[in-house]
């Protein structure tokens, strides 16, 4: 399956295709957003469409619509879809720079959706609605119908002025343990040297263990983070990829502040013992 945005003149809307033929061809788009967003991606578009398929075969899709989360499922296997509709309130899509993550040139808290063996529906996105930035995660029982209410991830104090930011979920298709890693600033006051957490949860959501997963705090200029990060976990093995910024280069000429150069991560965590 595959979903993407589409940006034309007066909107944007979500469309989705099918393969039947493990991707040689793909069928004719089909539009899946209801609603359509507004046609410019940093003001209330449609942004960051993911999908995921369930043990009975349904695909879940969501995206950031405004400030809601829009959800959709097909249970004929991508050919038609549910109307879509918002299921879960959050606050508006922040970016980097000016109003957003300090020294960060531009990230955003989109949604990821993942499902666990038993059907259990579970969304992961971050935003500002506590002044500082905050990860969140909401569950559904009962296939989407109905939401709980957002579960704060990280567990550092509510309102000390540290973001935690820049989310990605996976849920363990062996032990429905669910995962979510993200940029973390607890350790600085001033809000800029930046960690990456891993966060567990083993309750289906309600509660969750943060774990730290860097080896040192990194701190840029305007840095550029990437659209995405990634995380997939299976039977207690987790392994995540993300961005950090770059150390200063030996003998770097003084002059204006530049961007700063990035590097790519990859971490791996073991809850096989002592699970």
């Amino acid at each position: 399956m595959s979903g993407w945005i589409e940006w034309q003149l007066d909107k944007s809307i979500i469309l989705f295709a099918r393969s039947t033929d493990h991707g040689q061809t793909f069928s004719a788009p089909i539009r899946i957003s209801t609603h359509a967003g507004l046609p410019r991606d940093d003001n209330g578009a449609l942004v960051g469409f993911l999908g995921v398929v369930g043990p009975a075969g349904t695909i879940y899709a969501i995206w950031n619509d405004g400030a809601t989360i829009a959800f959709t499922e097909s249970k004929d296997g991508g050919k038609t879809f549910a109307p879509s509709r918002a299921v879960v309130e959050v606050g508006p899509p922040y970016f980097g720079g000016a109003g957003g993550i300090p020294g960060v040139a531009r990230v955003m808290g989109f949604p990821q959706v993942g499902v666990d063996g038993r059907g259990n529906l579970y969304v992961a996105w971050s935003d500002y609605r506590n002044g500082d930035v905050d990860v969140f995660l909401a569950s559904s029982t009962d296939h989407g119908r109905s939401w709980s209410k957002p579960m704060r991830v990280n567990d550092d104090p509510l309102h000390n002025g540290c973001d935690q930011f820049f989310q990605w979920m996976a849920v363990d298709p062996v032990t429905g343990a669910v995962y979510v890693q993200f940029y973390d600033r607890r350790g600085d006051p001033a809000n800029r040297k930046t960690r990456v957490t891993l966060a567990r949860s083993v309750d289906g959501g309600r509660s969750f263990a943060n774990y730290d997963w860097s080896d040192a705090a990194f701190e840029g200029q305007q840095v550029f983070l990437g659209d995405y990060t990634w995380l997939t976990v299976f039977n207690n093995h987790a392994y995540g990829v993300w961005t950090e910024a770059a150390a200063p280069a030996a003998g770097a000429e003084a002059g204006p502040p530049r961007r700063s150069a990035t590097v790519v991560r990859v971490g791996a965590a073991d809850f096989a013992v002592g699970k």
